[in-house]
């Protein structure tokens, strides 16, 4: 194979071959761009692709690299560009393909307790678990939290590591969430497709259908007319405004501000209402179309009741900035550096609070052409990034009156059943959202990639919390990121929840028995103690007593008293008599009564 120069064309998509052994040297070169997305295609044969984006103003575009990789390994590209490890623990999941080296790679995707459909080879091993199960020593313990965390908030189960106070390192399981889109893209009509792309993350509905619709349309060689794309526009700001309306009550939830929060969420419902007053659905599903878009916006509704939904928005915002103490609060509160945010390849408000300019808005072939003014600041903070959700939200306002100025219609194309492939993107509230499809000979889909902005966002989130934080801090900055697991745990594999559900009714069942079966996961998470007695004695009590920092542990007498309330399933009294204590992997620990919770341990006597 030929080695072609790699370089990005304003505007435009360019895909490249590149070989296997000058792969590494040509992912040197591209370095000072941004590694957008990562992915591989094949289950026989696997082609390793990467897509870099140009940043510059006046020179956006993308390049898209191709790689066969029949050896089942390729260069460790992470240590170039450190924005490819999430994805090289992916594609190691999903095709079995690794980078060289054999450096440990994560759990990412599949989750440990269930057999799930691949998009290619499964891995010939399992992940080795680079950050579990988590080791901790000195004066810190871990905090488990999650995955269930409250009512109305996604599955996500953080690994806190603290001293008592500061965050000293925090890790992420993000599986639980498994949906299995990509794998059921195969398959499909671009028009069927974008049903389960709206589905991606409901909250960027309109910015995932555009990038999959827009790489469809790139794969068939079609161009939406002017005014459908000036309707796709209309909507994507409308979708930015109820989001930036959401985290602002986000923001005020996290720092105990009811008042502020009340007056966030008012702003928010008046959005949604608009949203189906102009679209018809309050989270605009059912817009964008192949060609173009499905739906026309009701302008009337759009200019009686913009002015006053963004009235109320910018009313809660200016009294939430004139409120010293929710300023201090966000005020140096999980900070991210330029250079940070550059080599994870961050995109959005996140991205651009911390100095970059990254927006895909802004690459030529769109509705925007050079109209949108980026919002930016340099401290990389939560006040920068919600000060530059607020500058967003005025300039959406603004946008979305020169598009109806402009004139937007519905109209969509039926594109032609020929083999391609395409690129499409949109910048989603979160930030650059990206597709790639290939379709077959037959206009359907053989492989799809989604890549939303949390699926690049949450790689940040973990270092944002360790710069100095305290517990307190970690809703608040979790509220100013604004990224979904959803967005994360897009490519699982599928789950039969039909079949179940039918299966259900035949029997006449109810209820079922939970949980049916020992979870597997649980040997990843730690879990409260479980006691030997007969390795028990006094002398080992007292050293697991002075080992518990919580105090769950007391000696009186012969009995070694457990408090399971008080207990942070640290680990350390496992570490401290391995043969006496294991961890019980038990989650299902809820009591109708405090005393229940209290186990006294009888200890064996000493000869």
């Amino acid at each position: 194979m030929t080695t072609v120069e790699p370089r990005v064309v304003p505007g435009a998509v360019t895909t490249f071959q590149v070989a296997s052994p000058d792969l590494e040297a040509v992912v040197r070169d591209l370095a000072d761009l941004r590694l957008a997305d990562m992915f591989a295609s094949g289950a026989e044969h696997t082609t390793l692709r990467l897509v870099w984006a140009n940043d510059t103003a006046g020179q956006a575009g993308y390049v898209v690299t191709e790689t066969p990789v029949d050896s089942g390994e390729y260069p460790a590209l992470s240590d170039i560009a450190p924005a490819a490890f999430v994805e090289e623990c992916e594609i190691y999941e999903q095709f079995g393909t690794r980078p060289a080296g054999g450096k440990p790679l994560n759990r990412m995707m599949l989750p440990p307790h269930a057999s799930l459909p691949t998009l290619g080879r499964k891995p010939p091993a399992e992940p080795e678990e680079a950050r579990a199960p988590h080791m901790v020593g000195g004066q810190a313990f871990e905090f488990p939290f999650g995955p269930v965390r409250q009512v109305g908030v996604e599955s996500l189960y953080y690994g806190l590591v603290t001293s008592g106070e500061e965050v000293v390192d925090l890790y992420l399981f993000t599986w639980h969430k498994h949906r299995g889109l990509e794998w059921r893209l195969q398959g499909k009509t671009p028009e069927q497709a974008l049903f389960l792309a709206e589905r991606t993350e409901g909250l960027s509905a309109v910015a995932m259908t555009w990038a999959l619709a827009a790489a469809a349309e790139a794969a068939a060689g079609v161009q939406p007319a002017k005014a459908a794309q000036r309707t796709r526009a209309v909507a994507l700001e409308l979708e930015r405004l109820y989001n930036h309306a959401a985290a602002m009550a986000a923001l005020c939830q996290s720092t105990g501000l009811s008042v502020g929060q009340s007056a966030a969420e008012i702003a928010l419902e008046r959005l949604l209402r608009l949203n189906a007053s102009a679209f018809g659905h309050r989270y605009l599903f059912g817009v964008i179309g192949t060609g173009g878009a499905s739906r026309a916006p009701d302008t009337d509704a759009i200019r009686d009741e913009l002015p006053g939904a963004y009235s109320e928005f910018k009313r809660a915002a200016d009294a939430l900035l004139g409120t010293n103490s929710f300023v201090d609060r966000l005020e140096a509160t999980g900070i991210l550096t330029a250079d940070q945010a550059r080599d994870l390849g961050l995109v959005g408000p996140v991205a651009r609070a911390s100095g970059l300019t990254a927006d895909a808005r802004l690459v030529p072939g769109g509705p925007y052409g050079t109209q949108p003014a980026v919002a930016t600041a340099t401290a990389g903070d939560v006040l920068a990034r919600f000060t530059v959700m607020l500058a967003e939200a005025a300039e959406s306002v603004r946008l979305i009156g020169q598009f109806l100025d402009a004139g937007t219609a519905a109209s969509t194309i039926e594109l032609p059943r020929t083999a391609g492939t395409g690129l499409g993107w949109a910048e989603s509230p979160r930030g650059e959202a990206l597709a790639w499809v290939a379709l077959g000979d037959d206009g359907r889909i053989a492989r799809a990639r989604l890549r939303p902005a949390s699926a690049r966002n949450w790689r940040g989130f973990d270092d944002a919390c360790r710069s100095q934080n305290v517990f307190t801090d970690i809703p608040i900055i979790e509220a100013s990121f604004w990224l979904t697991a959803a967005g994360m745990a897009r490519l699982q594999g599928r789950r039969r929840m039909t079949l179940w559900f039918i299966r259900g009714i035949r029997r006449g069942v109810v209820t079922t028995r939970y949980p049916a079966r020992p979870d597997a996961s649980a040997r990843f998470l730690p879990t409260p103690p479980a006691f030997r007695p007969r390795a028990l004695t006094r002398v080992t009590a007292d050293r697991l007593v002075a080992s518990c920092p919580s105090g769950a542990l007391r000696r009186d007498g012969g009995v070694l008293s457990y408090d399971v309330g008080r207990c942070t399933a640290c680990g350390r009294c496992a570490a401290e008599a391995p043969a006496a204590v294991q961890s019980s992997g038990e989650f299902e620990l809820a009591a109708t009564a405090r005393s229940v919770l209290i186990k006294r341990i009888p200890l064996r006597e000493e000869r």
